[in-house]
């Protein structure tokens, strides 16, 4: 079967059929349990890299363990001749499985979100280590037992959602190994489609000035935009402009306590030449206010940053503008976090101060 390529900004997606040991990428993939025992066989995809990589994986490994469910580790390649690293995505966790059914969520939510997780924590792992090529498998379609289906949905969807919201040019490899010769090209048409759709789709929004209908403006000539080192603000704002009567009680409520705060009233920063500002605003606060509503959960603007912001372990403090639940991608990290009800946002001023000053305290 002929491998596709699809185009992301200034990066590649590559989907091949066939053993992902062949990849030259600096980063290859496997999926373990959370005490990286890379027990998946000789067949499976974790036993195959311990086969070629030899047991200075393990070792590295087990120095990071327990890990949890959805999140990954880097370790050493060992002895692979192309790779300097090798990511271990967690996709085996039957007790923190279980814990997460019984928070009111569904199996179908727990796997989107093991998945689309482990994919987004990947991609800050490369950002961070400066790394540009990466190789994935179907993550957790092997002993985690994990559809196919399921797999190559989330995936497509977590690559295309990174390598869409980035201008570095990075090489994806998605490799798709049938050891038992189980489906046809045609299992697949579904992930070509669904890949070309969004290639499509980020190309065309490259042309546009809006994106989730919140109002993006471009950036007037002699705007000066900040650099990290001059933020000085303890408080990231994240919400839709179709919120902003609210955005602008809040911003006065935070003024008037002294609590210095970043917020993209204007726009300016929503554009994809302006990203690493959004990122560097959140690195640098203490506190995210998530202003939740149907709008916000629509937007996936905000579902990034919320996004981010849990996986920087930022505190998030949800302020609930209406009954809308939280968008899917972020339901499983805030679920648990107690709500400020700001539907009647006066009467609930205090609260929200004295919560906030908490968590800045800390």
């Amino acid at each position: 079967m002929e491998q596709r390529t699809y185009t992301f900004n200034q990066s590649t997606l590559t989907v091949k059929f066939g053993d992902i040991l062949d990849s030259q990428a600096e980063v290859i993939v496997s999926s373990d349990d959370c005490y990286v025992t890379m027990g998946g066989g000789h067949a499976g995809v974790s036993g195959a890299i311990y086969q070629a990589g030899g047991e200075g994986i393990m070792r590295d490994a087990q120095k990071m363990v327990p890990v949890p469910l959805g999140d990954v580790i880097a370790t050493t390649a060992g002895t692979l001749v192309h790779q300097k690293y090798v990511f271990h995505c967690i996709t085996i966790d039957k007790k923190r499985r279980m814990q997460m059914m019984t928070s009111q969520v569904t199996e179908e939510d727990v796997l989107n979100y093991l998945l689309q997780h482990a994919v987004d924590k990947c991609f800050q792992l490369m950002q961070a280590m400066e790394l540009t090529s990466i190789a994935f498998p179907a993550i957790g379609a092997g002993a985690a037992r994990i559809p196919i289906q399921k797999v190559i949905e989330q995936m497509s969807i977590a690559i295309a959602r990174n390598l869409a919201n980035t201008n570095r040019s990075l090489n994806v490899e998605f490799y798709l190994y049938d050891i038992y010769n189980i489906y046809s090209e045609s299992d697949y048409i579904t992930l070509f489609e669904n890949l070309a759709a969004k290639a499509a789709l980020v190309e065309y929004q490259q042309g546009l000035a809006t994106t989730d209908n919140d109002i993006v403006l471009p950036v007037q000539s002699g705007t000066r935009l900040p650099d990290r080192n001059s933020m000085t603000h303890k408080v990231f704002i994240s919400y839709s402009r179709k919120d902003q009567d609210t955005a602008d009680y809040l911003c006065n409520i935070l003024k008037e306590n002294g609590i210095e705060y970043w917020i993209d009233k204007e726009g300016i920063y929503s554009s994809s030449n302006y990203k690493e500002f959004i990122v560097d605003a959140i690195d640098v606060s203490k506190a995210v206010i998530f202003i939740s509503s149907e709008n916000s959960n629509a937007s996936s603007n905000v579902i990034r940053e919320i996004g981010y912001a849990v996986n920087m372990c930022k505190p998030v403090l949800p302020l609930m503008l209406d009954d809308a639940p939280y968008a899917k991608s972020i339901r499983l990290d805030i679920s648990d976090i107690d709500q400020i009800d700001f539907k009647n946002p006066i009467e609930l001023n205090k609260k929200l101060i004295t919560s906030l000053m908490y968590v800045l305290n800390k």
